[in-house]
């Protein structure tokens, strides 16, 4: 009996167990629902909007296909699950609410650690001008490509186009900065509901209830649901990891007195006597001690737990 047909796509929408997959049939792109084999669940793997995948026929008219294969993924990130993202577009407010400069500094290091772009993208821009040029001066001078957006002067597509390219980026940041309002604008509708800051807390409702790739030129686009927070231990990330997230740390530190020096008290740190003089970022350099602190504190208890 011949093999079925097989065809490869890419996951763009996940919703109980069904998947709905984009793949192409001579030139042209077609949708379908797919159920995943058993074998996936018996290996642990669930599938994810994102991921690559070969499906064939299954004969079920209202599942029409079934995954065969799931690629290995280039990246991949558990809240919420998306495979092989190139960008992440980082969304925070100038103000209203005020930026957790905690939680970016976090999400910095674990998009590098994951091998994904990072792009700040600063909203509400014409609430506090002076505040948004200092925390544009204070990430370009890191490294990161920042973008800053307002109501008079907002994001267009051009201006994400050959960022993303043929790859796939996801908005990522608290609710009530704007994400979804300016992910509908890029995608010219509605895509998802959009909420207001609330009055008491100074945070943003959680609007956004599902992920799904959306076409952008050659790649794709998705938002995700808005958070607070992001424990870098339950990411995985090793106090010597830290490092990675802070590169114009990275730069200083290789005039540093001893190979191992962890930057916070140690003789003969040129990053210590740098931020003596003004030339690295306090708050930048704070965050980074405290991460640091933090997971190397957290892994010496466990050890000790270990031994009693």
């Amino acid at each position: 009996m011949a093999e079925p047909e097989s065809f490869r796509g890419i996951i763009i929408k996940g919703v109980g167990g069904i998947y709905t997959v984009r793949f192409e049939v001579n030139g042209i792109y077609k949708y379908g629902l797919c159920a995943a084999r058993g074998q996936f669940r018996l290996k642990g793997i669930k599938p994810a909007i994102g991921d690559k995948v070969t499906i064939i026929p299954s004969g079920d008219p209202d599942v029409e296909y079934v995954i065969t294969d799931i690629a290995d993924r280039s990246s991949f990130i558990a809240r919420p699950p998306v495979a092989n993202l190139s960008v992440m577009l980082l969304t925070f407010s100038v103000t209203e609410p005020a930026p957790d400069l905690t939680l970016l500094d976090k999400m910095l290091l674990v998009c590098s650690l994951r091998d994904i772009k990072p792009v700040i993208i600063f909203t509400k821009s014409d609430l506090n001008g002076s505040d948004s040029e200092r925390l544009c001066s204070v990430y370009t001078k890191a490294g990161y490509e920042v973008l800053v957006s307002s109501p008079q002067k907002p994001i267009t597509k051009n201006d994400l186009k050959d960022i993303i390219g043929d790859g796939i980026a996801a908005f990522a940041g608290p609710s009530g900065v704007g994400k979804s309002t300016l992910c509908n604008s890029l995608l010219g509708f509605d895509l998802m509901e959009t909420g207001e800051v609330s009055a008491k807390i100074k945070r943003g409702r959680h609007t956004t209830r599902h992920v799904e790739l959306h076409e952008f030129f050659d790649g794709f686009i998705c938002d995700t649901p808005g958070f607070t927070s992001l424990s870098l231990e339950d990411q995985g990330v090793d106090y010597r990891d830290v490092l990675y997230g802070f590169p114009e740390i990275t730069a200083i530190a290789t005039g540093c007195r001893f190979d191992d020096c962890s930057h916070r008290k140690e003789d003969g740190c040129v990053v210590r006597n740098t931020l003596a003089e003004g030339l690295l970022d306090q708050g930048r350099y704070e965050r980074y001690t405290a991460f640091y602190t933090e997971l190397y504190d957290n892994r010496n208890n466990y050890r000790h737990r270990r031994k009693q």
